[in-house]
């Protein structure tokens, strides 16, 4: 039987997504690497996958919204204009998780494949064009600003 994510590829960490700020980067690094989990575990036996499964998605879900609330307190205190924007952006990607953690985590694999699918391009994609739009903001403003 040929495994179920022969066709999809890890998500990993590409240094040309670094926002220039260290603890905002980890944070990203971090999510990645949940992400990637979630892809390990789509090959397990369904039985395995529901035993393993829950955990990894309560850590993704809880690094989200902790992750989501520290980039906007970023934002909030440099007074990032398009705040509001990206707030909506990360609450509808909330939303989104809410929505479809339940049936991922109920062995619904179908769901899972394409719920990793959309966290891999979504992550990458926020990250590449949404976040570098604050952190270019932010550094030219600060350019000697770390967090």
């Amino acid at each position: 039987m040929q495994p179920v994510m022969e066709n999809y590829k890890h998500i990993k960490w590409d240094e040309n997504l670094s926002v220039g700020y260290i603890e905002i980067d980890g944070h990203h690094k971090k999510l990645i690497s949940i992400v990637d989990e979630v892809y390990t575990l789509l090959d397990l036996p369904i039985n395995e996958y529901r035993v393993k499964v829950g955990k990894v998605l309560k850590r993704l879900s809880d690094y989200t919204n902790y992750h989501f609330t520290e980039e906007e307190k970023v934002m909030k205190q440099h007074r990032y204009p398009e705040l509001e924007e990206h707030s909506k952006i990360h609450s509808s990607f909330i939303k989104k998780l809410n929505e479809v953690l339940p049936l991922m985590a109920s062995g619904d694999k179908k769901t899972a494949i394409e719920m990793y699918k959309f966290l891999t391009n979504w992550i990458i994609k926020h990250i590449a064009i949404e976040d570098h739009k604050w952190s270019n903001f932010i550094h030219e403003k600060c350019p000697n600003e770390k967090f």
